[in-house]
Formats: C-alpha cells, structure tokens, sequence
C-alpha cells in the first residue's frame, strides 16, 4: 500500500486497467486491485437501485471467495432495501441530488440483527464504504468492504477514498454506460427502432418501471400518475412494441438498462 502521497496524481496511474476494463466483467476486479495499491479493500461490489428493484453491475474479492457472489446475488434479491444507506438515499431521491458522495453508515445491531447477521458477522466484514452515484432513475453504490481481518476503514483511508469519489463516480458511470450500450445492441433491431422512435417519454417511463418489476400502484406513485393512467400508458406501449407479455417487456428492459 502506498503512503499519504496525492491520491489524486496517482489515480490516471493505477486506474488505467479499470478505464479499459469498464463494460466487462473485469470491472469490478480491476477497481478492486486499483484500490489496493493506497488503501486496504477486501470485496467490492457494484448495484443500481431502481426504486425497490436493483441489479449487480459487478462484484469482486480478493481472494475470489464464492460467497461474496452469493451475498451479493440475496443483496439486491431483496436484502438491499434493509440496508440504511440505501434506504436513505432512496427517501432523498427527488429531494436532493448533490452528486457523488462517498458515504457510511452505522448498522445498529439490535434493530437490524438479520441483516448485520447476513451481510457482516457470518461473511466476516467489519466495515463497509460506500461511492453513491445519483442518476436520472437509478442510484449506484460502489460498495467497498473490509474484513473483521483488517479492522475498519480508518481517517487516512476514508479521507483518501473522498479525495477520488468524483473520479470513481466518473468510472463507475462509464462503466454502466458501456455495459447498457452493450446491451442494446442485443435488442432485435425492430423492436429498438419501435421502442426509441413510437414510444413517447411517459410510456417509456412507465414501461421501464413495470419492466422493472413495480406494479401499477407503486409506479403510479413514483410518477405521480393515477394507476388507471399507468395502466392506459402500458396497454400504449404494448401496441407500439408489438408485444403482448409481461415477460417480453421485462426482457427488454433488461436489455435496456
């Protein structure tokens, strides 16, 4: 690990593989390793929150362990929304949008015993740093973890992190928009051409949501829409794409993005 040199100087350096390896699997590993060379991170994770739904953009370990794939696959099958940090940038979202922000927070064990069991004492974390990324419907957490091992992030560390989170928002960005562009090019061509030329931005919305998993009501809510309106709005976009499932239309927006 590197002493108290300028993180900053350094960054251009020791993120160069993490530039190249942003929309591939190896982003996460590449960050991981990146980070290590001025402060000491054991796993990493990647996910994008939509509203109640989120998906892994990626996830790496140190020492490959199998179950920081498997905690992260029940994180954002549903545990995520019993994290604090997520749960407060989602009641912020629409409120306040500052930009990036490096961020942690306190578990308090008594109140939240299942989830500090799953997600520290059982997997032997001790301390958890997060990047948030606002976007225009999603919130990223580039989400940094030490092990009981190596104790908690200390002043050096954090300070070190909040000194790149721009930069690390930056690449955390690029790479999701490398990853979703990658995506649309499995779209059938028709069925993009539908999508970006027919729909208009509320059916887009609308279907994004639902393709997401939010049900009328919840969508509804989040658009500030009657459900009866998100219903009308869906039935649209269905006729336009030319599609009659709602497996179809989650297949799509999972190739969206």
């Amino acid at each position: 690990m590197q002493s108290d040199q300028s993180i900053t100087a350094v960054s251009a350096m020791v993120f160069a593989d993490s530039l190249r390896a942003a929309g591939t699997d190896a982003f996460s590993a590449a960050v991981l390793t990146a980070l290590n060379t001025f402060v000491a991170v054991d796993h990493c994770t990647l996910v994008s929150v939509f509203g109640q739904k989120a998906t892994m953009a990626g996830a790496a370990s140190l020492n490959s362990k199998p179950d920081a794939l498997r905690l992260t696959e029940a994180y954002v099958g549903g545990y995520f929304l019993q994290d604090p940090l997520v749960r407060a940038e989602i009641s912020a979202a629409g409120v306040r949008r500052d930009g990036p922000a490096v961020r942690s927070v306190k578990i308090d064990e008594a109140s939240n015993a299942e989830y500090f069991e799953r997600f520290f004492r059982k997997p032997s974390i001790s301390d958890k740093l997060s990047v948030v990324v606002p976007g225009t419907d999603a919130i990223s957490f580039l989400n940094l973890y030490k092990s009981t091992q190596r104790g908690r992030f200390d002043a050096r560390e954090k300070a070190a992190i909040s000194s790149i989170g721009d930069f690390l928002a930056a690449l955390t960005d690029a790479h999701g928009r490398l990853s979703a562009a990658q995506s649309v090019s499995a779209v059938p061509p028709e069925l993009l051409r539908r999508w970006q030329t027919l729909l208009s931005d509320r059916e887009k919305s609308v279907a994004r949501l639902l393709g997401r998993g939010e049900t009328a009501k919840t969508a509804a809510a989040m658009l500030d829409l009657s459900p009866t309106s998100v219903i009308t709005y869906k039935k649209r976009a269905f006729a336009k794409l030319g599609i009659a499932r709602q497996s179809e239309l989650v297949a799509l927006v999972t190739l969206l993005g």
